[in-house]
């Protein structure tokens, strides 16, 4: 039986993969003998083959779960993507096994609609896709949460989360965690959440963009410098510096297809809160599409450079500022 999971959020996949793994050992294999994970690099046509049809160990049915096969398309990913969909039409009635695809997106303008095997997965019965909530849909899902964990939380603290936080799934359950802990089952107040938070939309962040924007190197690099001292770490200050270029370029896309586009409009597209949309839009002019498509892929570079073990993590941000100011 073949199972796919898709979206653009790592929370809601992770959780939806996590559920099916569970329910797979609680009825089919109660040792866990016979959950094999693979991501995208270690699949070949011969080794899912292998796991695919071959017998489980003491239980009825093996589950493999295969990570990220069509999140990107490296040089010969296309052809094994095209081997396996052949391997699956020709065999579908004969897998024993279950197959569950897993595939998470940056966003939904990298859901590849017209690559065949992605197809053939999402035509599947048990296809989910599974996108970040938007405006309403977070404050929901944050009342869910509250509630199944026993989380006093009142409406105002939500809307001040959903503020501050966004919807980073990953980084909203942490805060949650951390609120449940620091009020230890009383409620919880807008004052707390603004007192505990960190927010996503770190105004330094704010300022970085404000100040690249602008071509004032100076600032940018006292920015920068600034951050480091403090002692936030390379990789996390890439990441917020990341997210918000991120950000700039979702509200570009949009304004480049209808420049008459309004605020809310930018916000229901994509699922961006109205407070980050319109602090953001000033900074968004002084960028072109082009540009924002550039840092990004500066930023990539960097990444590469500081998981490869960089030595002097404040150089790669001092080229980065000088290249684009």
């Amino acid at each position: 039986m073949l199972f796919h999971i898709y979206g653009t959020d790592t929370y809601l996949v992770r959780e939806k993969t996590e559920e099916i793994k569970s329910g797979f050992v609680e009825k089919k294999d109660k040792g866990g003998l016979n959950v094999i994970r693979l991501n995208a690099e270690e699949v070949s046509l011969d080794r899912f083959s292998q796991e695919v049809l071959t017998v489980p160990f003491l239980s009825e049915k093996k589950l493999i779960i295969i990570s990220g096969l069509c999140e990107d398309s490296p040089a010969g990913r296309k052809k094994l993507r095209e081997d396996i969909l052949a391997f699956l039409r020709q065999r579908e009635d004969k897998i024993e096994n279950n197959v569950l695809f897993v595939d998470v997106f940056d966003d939904e303008k990298k859901i590849p609609q017209k690559e065949v095997l992605f197809n053939y997965l999402k035509s599947q019965k048990y296809s989910w896709y599974l996108p970040a909530p938007k405006n309403s849909q977070l404050a929901a899902w944050i009342k869910k949460y509250a509630s199944k964990h026993q989380i006093n939380i009142e409406a105002p603290a939500i809307a001040e989360l959903v503020l501050l936080v966004g919807n980073d799934l990953l980084q909203m359950e942490n805060e949650l965690t951390k609120l449940k802990a620091y009020k230890n089952g009383e409620l919880i107040a807008p004052i707390d959440v603004k007192n505990l938070v960190k927010a996503k939309y770190d105004n330094d962040i704010f300022r970085l963009t404000d100040a690249l924007a602008n071509k004032n190197r100076r600032s940018a690099l006292e920015l920068v410098s600034q951050q480091l001292l403090s002692g936030n770490e390379p990789l996390s200050l890439l990441g917020s510096i990341n997210w918000q270029f991120k950000t700039l370029l979702k509200i570009k896309s949009i304004l480049a297809a209808n420049p008459r586009e309004t605020s809310v409009g930018i916000s229901n597209a994509t699922g961006l809160h109205s407070f980050v949309v319109a602090k953001n839009l000033p900074a968004v002019q002084k960028f072109g599409l082009a540009e924002l498509i550039k840092i990004q892929n500066d930023l990539l570079e960097i990444e590469t450079q500081l998981k490869s073990g960089a030595k002097n993590p404040e150089l790669l941000f001092d080229l980065f500022i000088a290249q684009n100011c």
